[in-house]
């Protein structure tokens, strides 16, 4: 008798244990953020996952390539213009499977960076969310089609290749300085 009670105490006790672990999960995971835990977390996001075009080119003017960049316009617009190195697939009219593998074809030994049409255009986060529900990371550029040839005229390429950089080194790299003194840049 005194065993079974021992082997009840063991077996409560266990239990225990588990349920306090899995009500600790519970409320770390699924209580409310504070909005100041919301913001953080969102900008932790954020600026890991997007990339300025000014910091782009200054990095390509320096010789060193943050990642492939992806254009997701239609073939017809990347052939009238485009942002210098950018490849294209046209996923606004591709299913996610042809999008998926149509990135899977790609150079994939740096991050994908895409975009579309604009800053506000939703293509690209899009895509991201596809390709990382598939396994494929990438990253989004901050500006779309309108804004880098509005800002960056000087880094538009035609045509149907990607181009390669030929500015010359005293051209402004558009609307941001990432080299300012400090600790941040664009």
């Amino acid at each position: 008798m005194g065993e079974e009670k021992g082997k009840l105490a063991a077996l409560c006790i266990s239990a225990s244990v588990i349920f306090g672990i899995l009500a600790a999960y519970a409320v770390v995971n699924y209580l409310p953020k504070s909005q100041l835990d919301a913001a953080k977390e969102f900008y932790d996001i954020e600026t890991a996952m997007s990339v300025s075009p000014s910091d782009y080119i200054y990095d390509l003017k320096a010789g060193t390539r943050a990642g492939l960049v992806v254009d997701l316009r239609t073939p017809a617009q990347y052939n009238a213009g485009h942002l210098v190195t950018s490849v294209n697939v046209p996923a606004g009219q591709m299913s996610e499977e042809q999008i998926v593998a149509a990135f899977r074809r790609l150079p994939s030994d740096k991050p994908f960076i895409t975009y579309c049409y604009s800053s506000y255009c939703m293509l690209s986060r899009k895509v991201g969310k596809t390709l990382a529900d598939k396994g494929i990371f990438s990253k989004h550029l901050t500006a779309g089609w309108l804004e880098i040839q509005r800002d960056y005229p000087g880094y538009v390429v035609n045509g149907s290749e990607p181009g390669s950089l030929s500015v010359s080194e005293n051209e402004t790299v558009g609307v941001c300085d990432p080299t300012g003194e400090g600790e941040f840049g664009c």
